[in-house]
């Protein structure tokens, strides 16, 4: 009998100190944290849909008509793939052409080995990438 008085008079106790937990929470916060917060969000707007990835450069020199043999190159394959992004970069003092927008290494040297008779001296580069679409989308 007095097991079953301590039970309930336990239970009673636990009921009431679980009731009496509930409260609000109020966050404090400094300025500072508010600005940085602020900071970091625009900085994430201003990627413009760019991730890290990778591409397939299939092109790059450094001579004098470098420029043209890039565009034609850059023509000559958005012809033959209509549908594979072409970019031509210029990083001094080279141009490249680099083809493609993967995100995974394995999807951007599956691509690279499919196009290995053309362009036979093309390879996978790390790049940014801008986010490419799924099939579904």
């Amino acid at each position: 009998m007095i097991f079953k008085y301590s039970i309930l008079f336990t239970s009673i106790l636990i009921i009431c100190g679980i009731q009496s937990a509930k409260s609000q929470v109020e966050v404090i916060s400094q300025q500072e944290i508010k600005t940085l917060n602020e900071q970091y969000i625009s900085s994430n707007r201003n990627m413009e849909g760019k991730q890290k990835g990778y591409r397939v450069q299939i092109f790059f020199d450094s001579g004098n008509n470098s420029r043209i043999e890039a565009t034609k190159i850059r023509n000559e394959f958005a012809s033959r793939f209509p549908k594979v992004s072409t970019y031509i970069i210029f990083k001094e003092p080279n141009f490249r052409v680099r083809v493609g927008d993967f995100r995974t290494r394995t999807d951007a040297r599956g691509f690279q080995q499919s196009i290995s008779a053309l362009y036979p001296q093309s390879f996978v580069v790390k790049d940014e990438i801008y986010y490419p679409k799924h099939q579904y989308e």
